[in-house]
């Protein structure tokens, strides 16, 4: 009797254990982040990148691992407030570098699908806007987003679009209105690097706007073939 009695206690304190909250056998949530007005996946990617990876690499796994967040699978379209599951670095390293730049720069060249209506994000600017919240980065990342904007500059010139783009998104992404304004016009008329895409024209006209930059007024709209 003495000895079936101990085993019920054992069992019954084994049982307990393994309810206990924390315990290892219980499986621990990815990192996530919630997208803001604003966010755009290049951002995104910068803010929660892992050592060791390349952007390109962060970027195309966040993608890949929410397709729900994009509208119509468009990489240019994230939606305000889904809350993305941030990939670990092993998943992100899967891709190499050489693989994630070809795939990337595939995504970048589809043009989104038409969608009525916008997206909250990518609004056109309204008659009366909001000033711009006071500004938070340093001086050094000021100078180094203008720097950024005029090594982009060159490499238009040089007719390196690739890089051009990659550094106006860098400068644009850091707070730079020059290149938030060129960003906009690329996005207006579109290049051998992205698709046209009005939606997110007006999204950087608007970022450019709110930094004191004057924007011309877009190029006349054409119905869609």
């Amino acid at each position: 009797m003495k000895a079936r009695r101990a085993l019920g206690a054992a069992l019954l304190a084994g049982a307990a254990l393994m309810c206990i909250p924390g315990s290892p056998a219980q499986a621990q949530p990815g990192p996530t982040y919630e997208v803001r007005r604003g966010d755009t996946l290049f951002g995104v990617a910068r803010k929660v990148m892992h050592d060791g990876v390349t952007r390109n690499q962060m970027i195309l796994a966040i993608y890949r691992a929410n397709q729900n967040a994009f509208t119509g699978g468009s990489i240019h379209r994230l939606d305000v407030g889904t809350v993305l599951t941030i990939p670990v670095r092993v998943e992100v390293a899967k891709v190499s570098t050489t693989e994630a730049d070809r795939q990337l720069r595939d995504l970048l060249a589809v043009r989104p699908a038409a969608i009525a209506p916008p997206i909250a994000a990518v609004k056109p600017a309204p008659s009366m806007t909001l000033p711009a919240p006071p500004s938070t980065a340093v001086p050094s990342s000021v100078e180094a987003a203008a720097r950024r904007y005029q090594e982009g500059l060159s490499m238009e010139r040089r007719g390196d679009q690739q890089g051009a783009f990659a550094a106006f998104l860098d400068a644009g992404e850091a707070g730079n209105g020059l290149a938030q304004r060129r960003l906009g016009q690329i996005y207006d008329t579109g290049n051998k690097v992205v698709r046209r895409d009005y939606e997110t024209a007006l999204k950087w006209y608007q970022k450019a706007r709110e930094q004191g930059v004057p924007i011309d007024k877009p190029l006349p709209r054409r119905p869609s073939p």
